[in-house]
């Protein structure tokens, strides 16, 4: 059921760490364009996901309800991919290619988020969202090593083609894994708009789930946006001549605890809740965000770094399983969409709002400073909203 998560980990990582970077790297202020890019694409994509999610919830066709929207949002990604490669003679033309991936995954996300309310019992959504968050940063971790190798020895169309085929793979294997449950559901006789009008209707809410998806976005906006720069970071501040080769060093060591910590604290939270938890680890994030800039060397990078996965690691796993707690089960595609902009919603706002520190400070030292230290508040004021959801409502 997790399977995908490796599949559209291994893209986006791909395409945040290196792909995207790299095409724009020869352009001046490519750190604003960066940003913008990396907002319109993402956005465009989150949007996508909470109509699927909620399309989900009414129409089905074909073999299920989940999945047709799973397989079609690959199929799609996989043309992307590719038609990004044409693309990038501009801007423009970058722009456009990482919109059509944005959306065409998103498609998929917006229909395999709810498969938690689906198919699993409260009491093992926590150990599920462990394994859950395990191979989320498994593509992760793929996308360090495999797309950093390509890219490395210059050979950047191979990783396309394996991060297409490992997309189409576990896209099937997911499919496949949940078709006997994934039973088609009573056709709604409602109209489209309606439908896309009852995207915006959480009165069937949990009070408390506001804060955990604005909670959420203030902390991943903390650590998703970071990706984008980390190769200009490792180029302009450590000075390394092939940045590439250290993205791919760092990350894999931060994922490699990240994992471990989502896994072993993920079924952890089933026992001594969910809340508390999160608190915890937003504290330990903001600590680490604040001293990572202090220390300019590789070695205090993977000390921090590794802090900062640790943390990630848990609260990416622990909040997933609380917003799936707090999810009405018949309309778990719409509430997992509202999720889904948490960390969709972080991967737009924040690198905007870092290629803007970095382009108006135009000292990158100063800038990456000041982007850490906006990291730490982000992850603060996660702290803050997790303090008014209530433990009752999980």
């Amino acid at each position: 059921m997790n399977s995908i998560h490796i599949g559209t980990n291994f893209l986006w990582i791909s395409f945040e760490s290196y792909i995207l970077p790299i095409e724009l790297i020869n352009f001046v202020n490519n750190s604003l364009f960066l940003g913008f890019i990396a907002f319109i694409g993402t956005a465009a994509g989150v949007f996508i996901g909470l109509i699927s999610g909620t399309a989900s919830d009414k129409y089905t066709f074909l073999w299920g309800r989940r999945g047709p929207y799973i397989i079609i949002g690959v199929i799609l990604t996989v043309f992307s991919i590719f038609l990004d490669e044409v693309m990038k003679i501009n801007v423009f033309g970058i722009l456009i290619g990482y919109i059509m991936i944005q959306i065409s995954s998103n498609i998929s996300v917006g229909a395999y988020q709810p498969l938690f309310v689906d198919f699993l019992h409260k009491d093992e959504r926590g150990a599920a969202a462990g394994i859950n968050g395990l191979f989320i940063l498994i593509g992760s971790a793929m996308g360090y090593a495999v797309t950093g190798y390509f890219i490395t020895v210059g050979k950047t169309i191979y990783g396309l083609i394996v991060i297409s085929a490992v997309l189409i793979f576990t896209g099937i294997l997911t499919t496949g894994t949940i078709k006997k449950d994934d039973s088609v559901i009573v056709h709604s006789r409602e109209r489209l708009f309606k439908i896309f009008m009852d995207i915006f209707n959480l009165k069937k809410g949990i009070k408390s789930y506001i804060y955990v998806v604005l909670g959420s976005f203030m902390v991943f906006s903390g650590v998703v946006g970071l990706s984008f720069f980390e190769l200009y970071f490792f180029k302009y501040i450590l000075n390394y001549s092939n940045p590439a080769y250290y993205v791919s060093i760092a990350g894999i060591v931060v994922l490699v605890v990240s994992a471990l910590a989502s896994v072993v604290f993920g079924i952890f939270s089933d026992r001594v809740g969910r809340v508390k938890m999160l608190l915890f680890t937003t504290l330990i994030g903001s600590l680490a965000m604040f001293l990572i800039p202090e220390f300019e060397k590789f070695t205090y990078f993977l000390i921090f770094g590794s802090m900062i996965g640790i943390s990630y690691g848990i609260f990416m796993s622990v909040s997933k399983a609380l917003a799936s707690d707090m999810s009405p089960r018949e309309e778990a595609g719409k509430f997992m969409a509202y999720y889904n902009i948490a960390t969709g919603g972080a991967s737009s706002i924040s690198p905007l709002i870092y290629g803007l520190i970095l382009f108006f400070v135009k000292s990158y030292s100063l800038g990456f400073k000041l982007v850490f230290y906006t990291a730490g508040i982000f992850f603060i004021m996660g702290f803050l909203l997790f303090l008014y959801v209530k433990i009752s409502d999980q």
